[in-house]
């Protein structure tokens, strides 16, 4: 469904489930493109990680739009953290 549109349900054979977006944009991506060191948190992988206000696989994506950053990490360093935390 478009962005907003919280009235209208999903078509279901299109629609993706929070875990399969969030794995969409991290593991399966690292994936497609031949880095399976890449894409998640863990030992001898590399990740930059994003840490958000809500955990995003528990709300509503349109939600999503307007939780705020709380902590961002590049290459192991942190490159945003939020002052009012």
């Amino acid at each position: 469904r478009p962005p907003g549109m919280r009235d209208l349900d999903p078509v279901d054979d299109q629609a993706l489930t929070a875990l399969e977006a969030l794995a969409g944009c991290t593991t399966r991506a690292a994936r497609a493109v031949g880095h399976d060191d890449q894409g998640r948190i863990a030992p001898g992988c590399l990740g930059d990680l994003t840490v958000l206000a809500a955990a995003p696989v528990d709300c509503d994506a349109d939600d999503l739009l307007d939780d705020p950053v709380l902590l961002t990490i590049v290459d192991g360093e942190v490159t945003h953290r939020d002052p009012s935390r």
